[in-house]
């Protein structure tokens, strides 16, 4: 493995010119920036310009700064980009593009699948080979040609999309906003119950279906027009199938009685509370150990045959094994499920801030976090006892960790 680094000043400037293999950039709090790569020659690591410049004929990994401006031209495959704070452009992706936590982001061409999530601006893309998911956008989005599925929610700002493939979405549609998608299959949109707009529907298939408590419809034509709420946002939804709208509870949206104003890490209660979950999995291996243990002296005090205790001992170790892959498993989900559900709260947390000018009132995850460390009674009983679930079961589903996260956003 060859590693090179520089030292760079505050909010530097990447150019990455090309990168034949895999690129993955993450973003660190160090003022230096470290290459690694398993090639060895005809790579290009220096200033110029006051720029960083890079060019690599394999895969390679670079931590920059969290501040950096990347401007990426050419990279052959996969492009992976995570915890970066500046604006982003890139130029031609071979492969597929992943983000994760970065900032405003301009890209001309994906070559594959694209995936974006906590997107802190907006996200812009001109043309995508693959299916592409979208989530969590403090910002527009706006993707002039998608080849495969739409899936797409939690974007701020307003939406503009063509996919060749189907569509599945989830819009709170604003007034100075432009929304219009379109879907060569089918499209289905989730949106507020208390919806103000107005919608044109284009349907290939002849078929619109309006799913609202207090209106339900099913259009047999190919063109409608429907007014809902008080009217005002313009949005346009085109699909070569059916369309379908459907209404969500949007009580908490509209709850006009108090602001939530974040503070702390969200993402650390998460780990605090799969720690006390991986923790209790453990000690009730253990025990299981224990007992498994018990079975098996028992078995030598009963006197049983050599080849007969010996099939019950290869018994008790498959079972042992099995019990630790599934809570191994089931701590994995739980994990990977709490980190996108309280992401997802924090994001709807910060958009009610804009929103909202009433009563106030804050919501210290710090503090939370210290209280659960010292064993006070921060949460109400409701949420003790869904985490207790989650503690004293063998294995934790994840219906639990939803639970658990519907509880913590009643806060």
């Amino acid at each position: 493995m060859v590693q090179k680094s520089l030292e760079l000043g505050p909010a530097p400037e990447i150019f990455v010119e090309q990168v034949a293999g895999d690129l993955h950039i993450k973003g660190w709090k160090r003022s230096e920036a470290l290459l690694k790569t398993t090639c060895e020659n005809k790579i290009v690591f220096e200033l110029s310009d006051k720029a960083l410049k890079i060019s690599c004929p394999e895969d390679c990994i670079l931590y920059a700064p969290h501040d950096s401006k990347l401007n990426i031209q050419q990279v052959g495959k996969h492009v992976r980009l995570q915890a970066l704070e500046g604006v982003t452009k890139i130029h031609t992706v071979g492969g597929g593009l992943t983000l994760r936590d970065v900032g405003a982001t301009n890209v001309e061409n994906v070559g594959a699948e694209f995936s974006a999530k906590r997107v802190r601006g907006d996200l812009r893309v001109g043309t995508i080979g693959g299916g592409a998911r979208v989530r969590d956008i403090d910002g527009q989005f706006a993707a002039a040609s998608i080849g495969g599925n739409l899936r797409l929610s939690d974007v701020s700002g307003g939406v503009t999309a063509v996919a060749r493939g189907s569509a599945r979405i989830e819009i709170s549609p604003v007034p100075w906003q432009a929304y219009n998608i379109t879907a060569g299959g089918n499209l289905r949109c989730h949106a507020p119950e208390d919806l103000n707009a107005e919608i044109a529907f284009s349907s290939g298939a002849q078929k619109i279906q309006l799913s609202f408590p207090n209106r339900s419809e099913t259009v047999r034509e190919g063109l409608y027009t429907a007014e809902f709420g008080e009217g005002g946002t313009s949005i346009q939804f085109n699909a070569g199938g059916k369309i379908e709208l459907v209404g969500l509870d949007s009580d908490w949206d509209n709850d006009d009685s108090f602001d939530i104003h974040l503070e702390g890490d969200f993402s650390r209660m998460a780990e605090s509370i799969t720690r006390q979950a991986t923790e209790q999995i453990e000690a009730q291996l253990g025990s299981l150990n224990e007992h498994l243990s018990g079975l098996s002296k028992t078995l030598e005090e009963a006197g049983l045959p050599a080849e007969r205790s010996q099939e019950i001992y290869q018994r008790l170790e498959q079972a042992r094994l099995k019990a630790s892959q599934r809570a191994q498993a089931a701590a994995e989900r739980a994990q990977a499920n709490l980190e996108r559900k309280l992401a997802a709260a924090q994001r709807k947390a910060v958009r009610e801030t804009r929103k909202q000018s009433h009563k106030s009132f804050s919501i210290d995850v710090d503090a939370l976090q210290s209280a659960a460390k010292t064993g006070a009674d921060p949460v109400s009983d409701e949420e003790r006892l869904l985490i207790l679930k989650m503690l004293q079961d063998n294995s934790i589903s994840v219906d639990q960790a939803e639970e658990l996260l519907s509880a913590l956003e009643g806060k």
